[in-house]
């Protein structure tokens, strides 16, 4: 059974100057391990889709927690949750936006999402 320590977390106003504020923290929390590139550029991605999808967008927050699980860094993002779950942008046609999905899929050694009994979206990866 891995143990979890929680190296920090912060709840921040889902707004999109929170997003800055969210890479700011980890940047600061992980103290330039060799991780901390990648953690920053997923992390702006979650926090950017509760931002933009989830219902914390009408006022509300969301929540960043760092994990360390001993080979690996968890990251945790969790909001208010919405009708839709995250998904992969499907079809070829060109899009501004979308891609947040891919990116965490593609450099995340694990990903996933879970929701709670409250329907809060629990958003998160590892880095290996």
């Amino acid at each position: 059974m891995t143990t979890w320590i929680t190296l920090g977390r912060v709840t921040l106003p889902a707004t999109p100057k929170s997003v800055g504020e969210a890479r700011r923290f980890a940047a600061a929390v992980l103290d330039g391990s060799d991780r901390t590139a990648t953690a920053q550029l997923l992390i702006s991605e979650a926090c950017t889709n509760s931002v933009r999808h989830s219902d914390s967008r009408h006022g509300g927050s969301f929540t960043l927690t760092l994990y360390d699980c001993g080979s690996s860094l968890r990251c945790e993002v969790i909001d208010a949750g919405a009708a839709t779950i995250p998904t992969r942008h499907q079809g070829s046609e060109p899009r501004d936006h979308g891609h947040g999905i891919v990116l965490i899929e593609t450099l995340a050694d694990r990903f996933g999402y879970d929701t709670d009994t409250a329907g809060r979206l629990h958003t998160w990866f590892e880095l290996a």
